[in-house]
């Protein structure tokens, strides 16, 4: 029986290394995207698939998701094939880390010069040290495939000239004929069908789909997606702060920054460390916003571990990603200070009493203009005080008023009762 069951298998892992594994290196790469490539090697060869194809058609990007792709092809066992239509920048890696290359017609290679993009700047060449470090991995993968080292140089340095192909200033890029000249390709093919009978691999094909949690990651960690879900979850908390009780806001902004953080645990862009940073970050702005006043230790602390999370998660792109949570959060507060206390959802949220009354109408609280009553409770800018032995929903003119403080009524506008600090 046991030998029956042996034998079984043994055919079943001949009949599927009738098959080689198709990997779609399409669009941008990120992370995600690199998280799927090794998903899909891993996948091939626990299933004996006979080789794993990559179709590269990629415009670049991401450094650091590149070299993870160019690593789990180099130390692959399995035979590889990049099949290439176009591929720039980072792309150009991950094709050079393939044992054969094949490219189709109309297609390109190259141009692979790591470039800056700032919130503040036009897009710009890195410095020197990180294209020094590019070009050194462009030279060990040329040299670990037996291709042109110097041309693969050239990909990443516009210093280096190549005559009659790039002229110094500008990164080398080839036609895909060019290419298979130069030794950068193996050959041409019409089809990925040809591409298979030419490099010896298996015709009979198994396309590897995007796993749905990877195409869910690559949304949430979006150059656009990513900072939005940032800013409007730290906005949810900083409302929440300001109003009595937890409510709405609270739950949205925690929601809100779950899928933030969500993103990259599904691609291993974060981790335990990049979320204890953040929330330390956090607790330190807290502490300097309600326990310690002014701005000091723990404000720059809480700024610096906030900085190191987004950095570790989004790597050379942080500084778009936190200019863009920056503007959406700065944007966001303006709209809630300014819009939010004349709408009846902010007076739900705001002005409910402490037993769950409703504030009582207007004409029972015209006759608190211009007096004098206690905080009690703290008025963040909401809360409660008392005039007489009136309690009262108020909201603080425009700062924080600790409890005990005494307030003067400056305005009453419908149920809103707004209230100034009285200094003496």
């Amino acid at each position: 029986m046991k030998f029956l069951r042996a034998l079984g298998v043994l055919l079943l892992l001949g009949w599927a290394h009738a098959a080689s594994y198709v990997v779609n290196v399409e669009g941008p790469i990120d992370p995600p995207l690199a998280a799927y490539v090794e998903d899909a090697f891993e996948r091939a060869l626990a299933e004996g698939a006979s080789g794993v194809v990559l179709l590269i058609d990629t415009p670049g990007g991401r450094v650091d998701a590149a070299m993870r792709i160019s690593d789990t092809v180099l130390t692959s066992p399995l035979p590889t094939l990049a099949v290439v239509k176009n591929a720039f920048s980072a792309g150009a890696l991950i094709a050079l880390s393939a044992e054969q290359v094949a490219v189709l017609p109309g297609s390109e290679i190259g141009a692979a010069l790591p470039i800056l993009v700032t919130p503040i700047s036009e897009p710009k060449a890195a410095d020197r040290k990180v294209i020094s470090a590019l070009k050194a991995k462009f030279r060990s993968v040329a040299e670990a495939r037996g291709r042109p080292v110097e041309l693969a140089e050239a990909m990443v340095d516009p210093e280096i000239e190549v005559e009659g192909l790039a002229a110094k200033g500008e990164p080398l890029t080839l036609t895909g004929a060019k290419a298979v000249e130069l030794g950068v390709a193996d050959f041409e093919a019409a089809s990925l069908r040809e591409a298979l009978e030419r490099a010896g691999f298996d015709t009979e094909t198994r396309l590897l789909e995007v796993p749905t949690r990877i195409k869910v990651a690559r949304f949430l960690t979006g150059m656009y997606v990513a900072p939005v879900l940032l800013a409007l979850g730290l906005l949810g908390l900083i409302v929440e702060f300001f109003t009595p009780g937890f409510g709405v806001p609270g739950l949205l902004g925690l929601a809100l920054l779950g899928l933030y953080f969500l993103g990259g645990l599904l691609t291993g862009m974060s981790g335990i460390v990049e979320v204890a940073l953040f929330l330390t970050g956090i607790a330190l702005l807290l502490v300097e916003m309600f326990l310690i006043p002014g701005f000091g230790v723990a404000g720059v602390g809480g700024f610096l571990a906030l900085g190191a999370s987004i950095y570790l998660t989004f790597g050379d792109q942080a500084l778009m990603v936190g200019a863009i949570a920056v503007v959406v959060g700065a944007l966001g507060l303006v709209l809630v200070f300014r819009f939010l206390p004349r709408t009846r959802a902010a007076h739900a949220l705001v002005l409910e009493g402490a037993i769950g009354e409703q504030a009582p109408p207007r004409e029972r609280l015209e006759p608190l203009e211009g007096a004098i009553g206690t905080a009690i409770t703290d008025l963040r800018p909401a809360g409660t005080a008392r005039f007489g032995e009136r309690r009262v929903d108020v909201v603080a003119e425009g700062e924080f008023i600790p409890k005990g403080s005494t307030v003067r009524v400056v305005l009453v506008e419908g149920a809103r009762v707004v209230v100034r600090k009285e200094e003496g």
